[in-house]
């Protein structure tokens, strides 16, 4: 697992001992980074339920301006940390440790606002729809382009509307796919 493109571009990232972590393809970033383009550059970006980081991580070396990412597994944190040293983007970041239920609020409590939010929770649960809700609940939360990017196994089911959360655009990628949301159900129109 590297890092794709950008400033750390080749950086080989790390992921945690204990092997409980299916961390986002090489593959299924390209195609994520190649749907948002230049919407990531001097962007706010949440990445829940991170992982290894890889997400926010590639989303930093495209030019991201801050990306915060939280994770509940304490091994993935720490792996986090050393990728985020590895690749030179710590500055940049903020490594929030808890349940992403109970963090989204306590972000919101301190002024953090995203422009790009990336969901990548454990597959067969329901807490991309838990999260998702309580996103549309809290719209103030998404700035800018306002975007909710889902990563799951392309068998699980998401709606097309969570409130005022609409899919406008799904990719496949072999067996998982990637749910683009918005408040405005595309990247311009108000609606």
């Amino acid at each position: 697992m590297r890092v794709i493109a950008g400033i750390s571009k080749g950086v080989n990232l790390r992921s945690p001992p204990h092997g409980r972590v299916r961390p986002t393809s090489d593959r299924i970033r390209t195609v994520l980074f190649d749907m948002l383009g230049d919407l990531v550059v001097g962007s706010h970006f949440l990445d829940l339920c991170a992982g290894t980081g890889a997400v926010g991580i590639e989303a930093l070396s495209r030019g991201a301006k801050r990306v915060v990412f939280v994770e509940l597994d304490g091994r993935c944190i720490e792996t986090i940390k050393t990728n985020l040293l590895l690749t030179k983007l710590f500055e940049r970041a903020k490594v929030v440790k808890g349940d992403a239920r109970r963090k989204l609020p306590q972000l919101l409590a301190e002024g953090e606002r995203f422009d790009i939010v990336f969901l990548d929770p454990p597959y067969g649960t329901d807490l991309a729809l838990q999260l998702m809700t309580w996103l549309e609940n809290h719209l103030k939360f998404l700035q800018g382009c306002r975007l909710v990017v889902v990563q799951q196994l392309a068998k699980e089911i998401l709606p097309e509307r969570v409130g005022n959360l609409v899919a406008f655009e799904h990719r496949r990628v072999g067996e998982h796919v990637l749910r683009f949301y918005s408040p405005r159900g595309d990247w311009g129109d108000e609606e």
